[in-house]
């Protein structure tokens, strides 16, 4: 009687078995995937968030050292210097980027509201006592987002022969001259703000 032939492959445990080491391996990769993509965001998100800090610096900067001392002449014959410096917002008069504006000065404004830095800007005029914001003339753009805080100082004497030495005010009250140096500190959400300093030139 001849012998049964032995069937050769796999038993039903084995194949079991073989499934779960296989879809344990998947978890493992699908994991370490999942991590890895996790940080190449997460680093991605940092990033961006220094690069826009870093073009906000780059470009208050800017403005703010090309700002001029212009005066204008008041009702009472008086002439005072178009700028504004207190805490919360400073206010002045320089040439705008062609992106954002056409040629000429303007009169600048960088406030923050509802948890965003704006810059606000219109046409500067000789009579532009500035009484009269929120115009059609006005045009804005945010600067950032998550801002929870803001804080400008000036530094200086506030006039030209004043008998204190000069200092960091929290506002600027003087209509005869601008301040020599100003400050942005801001408190942003889950980011750090290193100090903004501008010496504004013609000022000094």
């Amino acid at each position: 009687m001849p012998l049964a032939t032995r069937q050769t492959g796999f038993t039903l445990l084995e194949l079991v078995v073989a499934i779960t080491l296989m879809g344990l391996v998947l978890v493992v990769l699908y994991s370490g995937l999942r991590l890895g993509l996790n940080g190449w965001e997460s680093g991605e998100r940092r990033a961006e968030a220094t690069n826009r800090l870093r073009l906000t610096q780059e470009f208050l900067r800017r403005q703010l050292m090309q700002s001029i001392t212009v005066r204008r002449i008041t009702e009472e014959r008086t002439s005072v210097v178009v700028f504004t410096g207190q805490p919360d917002k400073i206010e002045f008069v320089a040439p705008m980027l062609t992106q954002l504006g056409q040629g000429g000065l303007y009169r600048v404004r960088v406030e923050a509201s509802d948890h965003r830095l704006w810059i606000r800007w219109r046409p500067y005029l000789p009579d532009d006592s500035g009484a009269d914001r929120g115009s059609d003339m006005d045009k804005e753009t945010v600067l950032l987002e998550g801002v929870t805080g803001i804080e400008w100082a000036y530094f200086g004497a506030e006039r030209n022969y004043d008998p204190e030495p000069p200092r960091w005010r929290s506002e600027w009250t003087s209509s005869e001259q601008r301040p020599q140096l100003v400050r942005l500190n801001l408190s942003l959400t889950g980011e750090s703000w290193p100090d903004l300093v501008v010496a504004l030139t013609e000022a000094l």
